[in-house]
């Protein structure tokens, strides 16, 4: 039974519209007939999905077991952490509250799972983008989305936490998953895989199980996604700084890389610039990033306390306790746990 197996995560913050979605993307899976369950880690300070979640609860099938976490301590470890704490299967599938998943998606992760037994898993993101978004179109497309040409199998390179299978029992366990000191800045998820590599973990490939990414209309623009250029250009850099020992020599290739990146497409983005080409963003992205690599030390803040000052001018919460709320399609009133039970 796939419910004994398999737990999938959602993280969320203050987007109740899109989480609606890809809750309900969830219910419609081949596999929610055997079940499998969800956590909901709310990481707003004011529960702002718990609504959302209760008018899913009672929409979700029978054979899903969903439960709620109000996580308030900002940043997206914080809320991952969390999630992981209650965990109760040997498999986890993240997806993004900004994602929505085909029918098909979990029997594909697991298929895929099962062929290659590897401790994580990617699948393709698609981007879906508003009709009225027409300049740097294709740029925005590629930026958001993961659709490398490769063939099902072992990858060497991971990607992004959004659309994987982990294995739990493929992952060395050194205090929490998710490095929390990475809320703001990102890259929780590549701390975690370059340890899952170390342990000798394998990752693979599953090109047959998409998800659909839908960008928030704040982030299509070359303001947000140059900063997260500059950002995930340091993230080679970041790495080699906090391996245990540190790897200067690797610190120094990177920055050598960044400087000629920099200077390539810093030249190619001028010229297309001169002749207002239309696909300039391209060029432009790539010499950002290989500015990332050069400045590996200066912190672009995305998520965690910045992003509760930005979205919501309300001081962070202080750490304490995370409300759980389940429901497993059985009957029942809350139980000496303290879970409220649907």
């Amino acid at each position: 039974m796939t419910g004994d197996v398999l737990t999938v995560v959602i993280p969320t913050y203050n987007r109740p519209d899109s989480l609606r979605r890809a809750v309900e993307s969830l219910f419609w899976q081949g596999a929610a007939r055997s079940g499998f369950r969800l956590i909901v880690a709310d990481n707003s300070v004011d529960a702002t999905a718990r609504l959302t979640f209760d008018t899913l609860a009672e929409q979700a099938p029978d054979t899903l077991t969903l439960t709620y976490l109000h996580v308030p301590e900002a940043g997206v470890a914080n809320a991952r952490n969390a999630a992981m704490k209650v965990l109760e299967t040997p498999l986890i599938a993240f997806l993004d509250d900004d994602q929505a998943a085909p029918t098909h998606w979990i029997e594909e992760l697991l298929a895929a799972y099962k062929t290659f037994g590897a401790a994580v898993t990617f699948g393709p993101v698609q981007t879906v983008l508003p009709d009225d978004i027409t300049k740097h179109r294709a740029y925005y497309e590629n930026f958001f989305a993961r659709e490398p040409n490769i063939s099902p199998g072992y990858i060497e390179k991971p990607f992004g936490c959004g659309n994987c299978l982990i294995d739990a029992r493929q992952v060395p366990m050194k205090g929490q998953w998710f490095d929390a000191r990475m809320n703001e800045v990102g890259g929780e998820d590549d701390l975690l895989f370059q340890r899952i590599r170390a342990n000798r973990g394998k990752f693979a490939w599953a090109p047959n199980a998409p998800v659909f990414e839908y960008p928030l209309r704040q982030r299509i623009s070359l303001s947000y996604t140059l900063r997260r250029a500059f950002a995930y250009g340091q993230g080679p850099a970041t790495l080699a700084r906090k391996r245990q020992p540190p790897r200067y020599d690797l610190l120094l290739f990177w920055v050598l890389v960044g400087g000629g990146k920099f200077a390539l497409h810093s030249l190619r983005w001028l010229a297309l610039r001169l002749i207002g080409h239309k696909n300039r963003a391209f060029e432009a992205d790539q010499a950002v990033r290989g500015l990332g690599k050069i400045f590996f030390w200066i912190k672009l803040r995305f998520y965690g306390t910045s992003t509760v000052t930005q979205f919501s001018g309300q001081p962070v919460a202080s750490a304490g306790e995370h409300t759980l709320t389940v429901k497993d399609g059985r009957a029942g009133a809350t139980g000496s746990d303290g879970l409220a039970r649907r």
